[in-house]
């Protein structure tokens, strides 16, 4: 993707465009990464935890990440 403008708002938000939240299947609530390297903002989508669960467990807890996540939370009102 070619360099984009895009504005700060005065509570400091940034909206990212559309066609690079689908190409990097953002979505809301999906957690960045941001880090600093000299002059540059860098973000990087940071994997969810169930979703690389869901990939290890082999459907043991669920056999999708939302499926795995409604488990964990049944386990956690035990505790």
């Amino acid at each position: 993707m070619k360099a984009t403008s895009v504005k700060v708002s005065s509570r400091g938000y940034i909206v990212l465009p559309a066609k690079l939240r689908k190409e990097m299947n953002i979505k809301a609530g999906t957690r960045l990464l941001l880090t600093r390297e000299k002059d540059k903002v860098v973000l990087q989508p940071v994997p969810s935890f169930t979703d690389k669960l869901s990939g290890m467990t082999g459907g043991s807890f669920g056999k999708t990440p939302k499926e795995i996540e409604e488990f964990l939370n049944e386990e956690r009102k035990d505790r």
